[in-house]
């Protein structure tokens, strides 16, 4: 039976609207995934004529190399990397925002937005505290004059689960940190915070983490913990307090972070995390617990990926008792 014209031409743009449409289908189905992107600031707030840090985190699914662009309608952004510095002067107080996004030449991230303050006050508030390291031996005291005291606690030796947490963390320690003798000849010891860490035993000239954590001082470490929130027989634990911590515990206000459930590649950031907050001349008010908690949760965010008990856990990592 033959066809007519007609017939034909509708049967052929039925099949061309099908194949179109299974075309667009497919091509939406293999749509690469945004990548996920966090970003955030050293600071919310900046005196007048200030500037600030920025710093984005996103991860490649494939593994390749990302490119990170800001922007910012004010202002001047330098640095294209992960990190770049954004001077705010000549603008008036107020907040105002910068973005930024990644690519890894297939996919690219959703945009990030960050907003900073600036304040009316020329000068910026208050100091600088910077952070010193100290070992504490068995019956030493803590030296008195001391700005700010600051102690890495272990709550008990390591186990199989936690050997690792403990190196990474004592291995951050002592990378990030210069020992207390070397800085003292520069800043005064009222501005300092000397982190102890406590041990038997005398150090050898090569200090190594392996070494600190073979020679612990648990006992003093549970002496220092007695008081403090439970648990808090396991570890690492940061405590911050204003004046030594001896038997009685800290007398508020004071820092209390629980680090034992950080999975061991990130004990380094909140090492980094720790002594940004230390720095802060009022480390305990909302305003830097706000921005300590959001520069850990972006961290958290792109290098726990596939961590939701990390995530879920990290308001129980942070405790201020005012």
């Amino acid at each position: 039976m033959s066809r007519t014209p007609r017939a034909v031409s509708v049967a052929l743009a039925l099949l061309v609207g099908l194949l179109s449409s299974i075309s667009s289908g497919v091509g939406a189905g293999a749509a690469a995934e945004p990548l996920p992107l966090a970003c955030s600031t050293d600071t919310p707030t900046v005196p007048l004529g200030g500037k600030v840090v920025l710093k984005a985190w996103a991860r490649s699914p494939g593994g390749r190399a990302l490119r990170f662009t800001w922007d910012a309608t004010v202002g001047k952004i330098e640095g294209r990397g992960a990190e770049a510095r954004w001077s705010l002067a000549d603008l008036r107080p107020g907040t105002f925002a910068a973005s930024v996004t990644a690519t890894d030449g297939e996919s690219t991230s959703s945009e990030c937005l960050v907003r900073v303050t600036v304040r009316r006050d020329a000068e910026p508030r208050g100091f600088s505290r910077e952070t010193a390291r100290s070992l504490l031996s068995a019956g030493q005291s803590e030296m008195a004059g001391y700005g700010l005291y600051s102690y890495l606690l272990l709550g008990a030796p390591p186990s199989e689960a936690s050997r690792e947490r403990y190196l990474k963390a004592i291995e951050a320690y002592l990378a990030l940190i210069p020992d207390v003798a070397s800085l003292e000849e520069y800043v005064p010891r009222g501005e300092l915070n000397v982190f102890y860490l406590p041990v038997r035993g005398t150090p050898p000239s090569a200090l190594t983490a392996q070494w600190a954590l073979d020679n612990y001082d648990y006992a003093r470490a549970r002496s220092l913990l007695r008081g403090l929130p439970e648990p808090n027989r396991d570890g690492p634990y940061i405590l911050a307090a204003f004046k030594p911590v001896g038997g009685a515990g800290a007398a508020p206000p004071y820092l209390f972070q629980n680090l034992s459930s950080v999975p061991p590649h990130l004990a380094a950031s909140w090492v980094r995390e720790f002594l940004n907050q230390a720095a802060q001349e009022r480390f305990w008010e909302e305003k830097t617990t706000m921005q300590l908690a959001q520069r850990m949760r972006a961290t958290v965010g792109i290098m726990g990926s596939g961590l939701p008990e990390v995530k879920k856990a990290l308001d129980g990592w942070i405790t201020w008792v005012r």
